[in-house]
């Protein structure tokens, strides 16, 4: 196995595991009272933390399993899974505008016959039987 497939296997785990715990405590939290979830981010986020560091630990141990991380490397083992957790949350995020992870949300540009097209079927939508057969007289004329 290659430390990025062991970092992306560890970060989809961390993924899961924070979106199940997180849903799992709003709801525990609403059922008990609804007025507790002022308090809900003093909650998550050492939930966030302690879910993070168990996942960065197992991620290391996994890499020194296979000789693929020494020294100073465990540290970017911490910053790629983070990125790929924050990658994996901003896909389920319909609001983000960061152009590289709006892969999931596409968007297709128009070409300019399109936008002529719309415009003139724009000005078609308000006309009455008689501009309409007056039209009709037209093309067949030219015919």
């Amino acid at each position: 196995m290659e430390k990025f497939e062991i970092d992306m296997k560890w970060g989809s785990y961390f993924f899961i595991v924070n979106t199940l715990s997180s849903i799992f405590i709003v709801l525990i939290m609403y059922l008990i009272n609804s007025y507790s979830l002022i308090y809900l981010s003093d909650i998550l986020i050492p939930v966030f933390i302690i879910q993070l560091l168990y996942f960065v630990i197992k991620a290391v141990a996994e890499n020194k399993k296979h000789d693929l991380s020494r020294g100073y490397r465990k540290f970017f083992v911490f910053i790629r899974l983070l990125v790929f957790y924050f990658m994996l949350v901003s896909f389920s995020n319909e609001s983000t505008n960061i152009w590289c992870f709006s892969l999931l949300l596409p968007y297709r540009r128009k070409d300019i016959s399109e936008l002529v097209i719309e415009e003139n079927s724009n000005e078609d939508n308000g006309i009455t039987l008689n501009e309409f057969i007056v039209i009709l007289k037209r093309k067949f004329s030219r015919l």
